[in-house]
């Protein structure tokens, strides 16, 4: 899965769009939340990274008028990702918070060199 983005979601609502293990991050957010949002669901099991390649795909995805809240899901963002998404002032549900760059998760990922 790359990414799902439901748009004009009721906030009520997010609880219920949301993997199981999100549902109670979903409910402590919900006072943060305005009536109506856009919920974009990442590759969200708790060791997928989430980098800034993939935010960006799905943000150009979105109409650039739109001002809806956003509402991210994933398994850990990258802080690349997460400084993108701040600029959008998004709401985080994610399963891990450990500070990898899109750099490091890509050298782990292919094996530095020796």
């Amino acid at each position: 899965m790359k990414f799902r983005i439901d748009r004009n979601v009721k906030s009520r609502l997010i609880k219920e769009r949301v993997p199981t293990e999100y549902k109670s991050l979903a409910v402590a957010s919900e006072v943060e939340l305005p009536d109506v949002c856009t919920l974009i669901t990442f590759p969200h099991n708790r060791k997928d990274v989430v980098k800034s390649s993939l935010v960006e795909k799905a943000l150009k995805k979105i109409n650039e008028g739109s001002n809806e809240k956003l509402v991210v899901v994933g398994g850990c963002f990258s802080l690349e990702s997460v400084e993108i998404l701040r600029s959008y002032d998004a709401v985080f549900l994610t399963l891990s918070d450990f500070p990898w760059t899109d750099e490091r998760h890509n050298l782990i990922k292919s094996g530095e060199p020796r």
